[in-house]
């Protein structure tokens, strides 16, 4: 008996299934811009519930808005951690291996850790089935941050991801009479809102391999986010604190100077990977003013790789920018080949600024201030603008004055329609009555009239005719009226 207690899972026969070498990984798009764990192993288990949160711009809308993701956990099972992420993205592949062709997907959990590439022992299994019981327990809220690849927008949608699993245990099935030579298949069922998103092919490629082999689960975090942001480009600014509180999920409870500690071994790791550029931490943080930091990530280029032409089209554009500046030449050819590009024109933008306010920290001596500030980083004083920023801002000016004149024309259009429809409906009262029935009935209007009225009528010209006008319509409206 102690022996049979010993043995792998594995030994007690499940099901043949296929565990190929995944090569052609896929990754559902809404899953790898918002983490849906911490980045931790272990959580408090009073904590029920995560929230990530940012802003996007909006083209439809001309605006930012603010996206949100909410998870809770049942009682019993907890909040996901980062081991839980990477069951759901196992999970992903076995559907791709199966083409998506059905959101009810059979498997064993063997083939899942064969599939994860963890170790094959009895905790791993119960680890397996753990996880399982809490992604079932788990639900998510996305406000303004589920994307609709077939409605082209941002949507809500509150959902569990996994809408059911059914496992079967090795130790029921060696007990039965007679002993059950094999498992049947276990099988767990996605919730129609992800795997809708599936077939619509919201998906992205994912090197599985690739990630899988990765030791930290910042790395892992990092490498989903960031390959699906450098579909778009090769190099990324970031605001340190959101990217890595609302889409690494690393605790809140950090501040920047842990933030950069816990992210350096996972930047690291995909460097020596050949994933992300190599940087300098000087280059990869950037502060920006007290408390407030960037973080800068480029995709790295295949070794023996030629720069790309658009690269250095960039370069000589930042040179002659420079050089309009009065930087020399060959300052300016060394400035732009020892700091990135990014760096450069946000300081030509600070420095044409300050340009304009006649600043006296540019009066002296122009070209040096922009060389050293490049260099030194140069914080940007208040009140200063990028040109990012206000073309955003005035694409939200113009944005609202859009808005503004759409309303106001749609609500000139609804008085115009109703001052027709109402001058038609007089015009219908009176052609419908007879010369005389019509000269009798405008008499008994006048009749009604007001002493105002009846005094404008009396002044004769443009007033009685505007005064006559008046009571008739008057008339003919209220008669309209209690004929109705």
């Amino acid at each position: 008996m102690e022996e049979e207690e010993e043995k792998t899972e594995s030994e007690y026969p499940e099901p043949d299934l296929p565990v190929p070498k995944v090569i052609d990984g896929k990754d559902e798009m809404n899953l790898a811009e918002f983490p849906l764990s911490a980045i931790a192993d272990r959580l408090d288990p009073g904590l029920k519930t995560l929230s990530f949160e940012d802003q996007v711009w909006d083209n439809s809308r001309g605006e930012m808005v603010p996206r949100q993701l909410t998870i809770t956990a049942s009682d019993q099972y907890g909040l996901p951690t980062a081991l839980d992420d990477e069951v759901i993205l196992g999970l992903v592949q076995l559907s791709k291996m199966r083409e998506f062709a059905d959101r009810h997907v059979s498997f064993t959990r063997y083939q899942l850790i064969q599939l994860l590439g963890w170790r094959n022992e009895s905790k791993t299994y119960e680890r397996i089935e753990k996880s399982l019981n809490r992604w079932v327990g788990v639900t998510l809220y996305y406000k303004n941050a589920w994307w609709s690849k077939k409605d082209k927008c941002w949507v809500d949608e509150k959902f569990h991801i996994l809408d059911n699993v059914t496992l079967y245990d090795k130790e029921k099935a060696r007990k039965q009479s007679p002993p059950q030579p094999q498992l049947p298949l276990s099988s767990f069922t996605w919730n129609e809102v992800i795997f809708k998103s599936f077939r619509d092919g919201n998906l992205k490629g994912i090197d599985f391999d690739f990630f899988k082999s990765l030791e930290s689960a910042v790395a892992k975090r990092l490498y989903r986010f960031l390959d699906k942001r450098f579909f778009h480009r090769s190099r990324w600014e970031f605001n340190l604190k959101e990217v890595s509180w609302e889409h690494i999920g690393i605790s809140r409870n950090y501040d920047a100077a842990n933030i950069k500690r816990k992210l350096l071994p996972g930047i690291r790791e995909l460097e020596a990977r050949g994933f992300l550029q190599p940087m300098e931490d000087t280059e990869r943080f950037r502060k920006v003013r007290s408390g407030e930091w960037r973080v800068i990530f480029e995709k790295a280029q295949p070794k023996g790789e030629a720069r790309p032409k658009a690269a250095a089209d960039d370069s000589r554009l930042l040179i002659q920018a420079l050089i309009q500046r009065g930087v020399t030449p060959s300052t300016a050819e060394q400035t732009v080949a020892s700091f990135p590009a990014e760096r450069i024109r946000r300081q030509l933008e600070v420095f044409d600024w300050l340009v304009s306010k006649k600043d006296p920290k540019v009066s002296r001596n122009p070209a040096g201030f922009l060389v050293s500030s490049i260099k030194s980083e140069y914080v940007a004083p208040r009140g200063f603008v990028s040109r990012e920023e206000d073309e955003r801002r005035q694409a939200q000016i113009a944005a609202k004055k859009r808005r503004a004149e759409e309303r106001a024309k749609e609500l000139a259009d609804k008085e115009e329609a109703q001052h027709m429809a109402r001058e038609g409906a007089i015009q219908t009262f009176w052609q419908a009555l007879s010369a005389e029935e019509r000269l009798r009935l405008e008499a008994e209007a006048i009749d009604q009239a007001s002493s105002v009225q009846r005094e404008l009528l009396g002044r004769g010209g443009s007033f009685a005719t505007a005064a006559r006008k008046s009571i008739l319509d008057s008339f003919a409206l209220r008669s309209l009226q209690e004929a109705a």
